[in-house]
Formats: structure tokens, sequence, C-alpha cells
């Protein structure tokens, strides 16, 4: 929540504790009188979403607030994976203001990130943006949310790329998500001319620092890596595409129990 700390005064803060008992109790008024299977499987999902409620939801919802009240603010920009605390944000901006939001999806999506697509049904609820912008034709969804054509700025060096021989590096591009990384490390210790590259928005300090031994860490551009590729490894990982897209071979490394969104499942020999 470090990111909204300047725009939350004291008074916010404590309005985001009262939201954060309120939920709860106002979450349990949805408990449907259990007459069929359906019924029963709702309830018991509804008591799952209450434990598993993070503060987020409710940091971004005060935030939107705030920024609702600023007037001279007609057009929102924003990143979008259209996840719970994007849904607070937005239906704090809708509900008290005029602020035309534009969701930027600017990425490979795959059938894993089914929250990602807007519904009708969020439009109606009020928390849908005003216009999603997407990474390409294959991303325009067919109802009545108004998709329309972005920018692929991330990828640009994709299609300028050549590949020439193989090089002699494993190359680890680590995750978003740190407990996969740890899991990655742990994976390939051992191997010999193993790099390194972290996820740009992870500190290298929250990695395991015994996993770290006898690898070299980088924070080079993975397309100046890719040259000197034997073979590239991940999770789940957009980073991934890019490496076959250019040629490199590439293994998803899974984690027990945890759903990997593995961006190759149709690609290669399937493992």
């Amino acid at each position: 929540m470090h990111e909204f700390e300047s725009s939350l005064s004291l008074k916010d803060f404590f309005y985001l504790i009262w939201l954060i008992l309120c939920y709860p109790f106002r979450t349990l008024r949805l408990i449907a009188k259990e007459e069929s299977e359906d019924d029963n499987i709702f309830n018991i999902n509804l008591l799952k979403d209450i434990s598993n409620q993070g503060i987020d939801s409710f940091s971004r919802y005060v935030f939107g607030r705030n920024i609702s009240k600023i007037r001279n603010i007609n057009k929102i920009y924003s990143w979008s994976e259209f996840q719970n605390s994007e849904r607070s944000f937005n239906y704090a901006i809708r509900k008290d203001s005029n602020i035309k939001i534009f969701a930027c999806q600017f990425y490979i999506n795959y059938p894993a990130y089914f929250s990602s697509v807007v519904q009708d049904i969020d439009e109606l609820l009020g928390y849908a943006p005003h216009k999603v912008l997407v990474n390409g034709k294959e991303y325009i969804v067919d109802n009545n949310i108004d998709y329309q054509l972005g920018v692929s700025l991330r990828y640009n060096k994709v299609f300028k790329y050549k590949r020439e021989d193989n090089g002699s590096s494993t190359i680890v591009l680590g995750s978003y998500l740190i407990g996969e990384t740890n899991n990655l490390l742990g994976v390939i210790q051992g191997l010999d001319n193993v790099v390194f590259k972290g996820h740009p928005a992870i500190h290298i300090s929250t990695i395991k620092a015994y996993l770290l031994k006898g690898i070299q860490t980088t924070n080079e551009d993975i397309y100046d890596l890719f040259p000197n590729a034997a073979i590239v490894v991940g999770a789940a990982s957009g980073t991934l595409l890019e490496a076959v897209a250019c040629g490199a071979s590439v293994i998803v490394v899974a984690q027990k129990e945890v759903l990997i969104t593995n961006p190759l499942v149709d690609f290669g020999k399937g493992k």
C-alpha cells in the first residue's frame, strides 16, 4: 500500500480500517438459502472470498475516491489486468466523477487470465473501464464493452531481432512472484554457466541469497541476453514467448500446487 501513502490522509486510513472490518459482515448478507448444489457451491466460495480478501482492493478504492475529487482530471490511462484492485479503483472513479478510464492491456494474454476480459456484467455493476486498449486484433472481445487496438510498445524489438548461432549460457528469467523465482533457482542449482535476470519490479535482495551462489546476475536487456542463450528457463512469463519468437529454446518450470499460466502449452512438445 506504500505507493498510495502520499494520497491518503489520516482520515482515509481510519476509513480504510472501517471498510476492512465491515467487509465480512456485508458479504455474509449474500449467503444463499441452500436449495441446490449451486447454492452450496456459491456459499462455500463466498466464504473463501472473505478469507482471501487483501488490503490492496480497499486501498485502491479509497485512492480512487480521492482521485475522483480532482476536477481537472478527465481521463485516466491505466495498466490493466482487471484484477480486484482495479475493479475497486474503477468503481470509485465511476461512482463519483465523469472521468473516463482507458484500460491498457499491452501484453500477451493467456486463456488462464480469464479475469482480464471485461464482461458486460462488469459494466452493469459499475466497475468496468470506459475503453479497453489491447495488444492486437486477437484480443478484441465481441461484447458491449468498447474494445479497441492499442500499441505494442513492449514488443517492438521482437520484429527487429536477428538470431545467429546458439550461445552457451543458461539464461534464467525471474518471475514477478518471489516464490516462483525461488523455486526456479532451486531447480537449476548445480548447472554451469547460469545467468539470472530478475523481474524488473522485484529487487534482487528479496531472492534467497543462497540460491544465487555460483550464479551470475545481470540487468541486461533480454534481447542482449538471447544471443548468448543455449536455453532460456523461467516460470510463466511473457518474456518466454519473446524468447521463443527470437528462436531460443525454452523450458517452463512449474511449482507444486500452484496454477501455472504456461504461455507455451500448445507449442513444442507441450511438456
